[in-house]
């Protein structure tokens, strides 16, 4: 596999791959797909966010 450039993340969150691989799966109906979309992009969100996050001292 070649180098993925810097600004790429690849998520190796284990409820992620469940969600991702159930995505996949041929038998997932349209409505768990929805689903399964909205779950993804929480998960993805909450890692990108937790990302920008910094903790600051306030010295309190």
């Amino acid at each position: 596999m070649a180098a993925l450039p810097p600004n790429v993340h690849v998520s190796t969150h284990p409820c992620l791959q469940a969600k991702l691989s159930q995505l996949r799966s041929a038998s997932t109906s349209s409505r768990e797909t929805k689903q399964l979309v909205h779950e993804i992009a929480t998960i993805i969100g909450c890692e990108a966010l937790a990302k920008g996050l910094s903790i600051e001292e306030t010295g309190t």
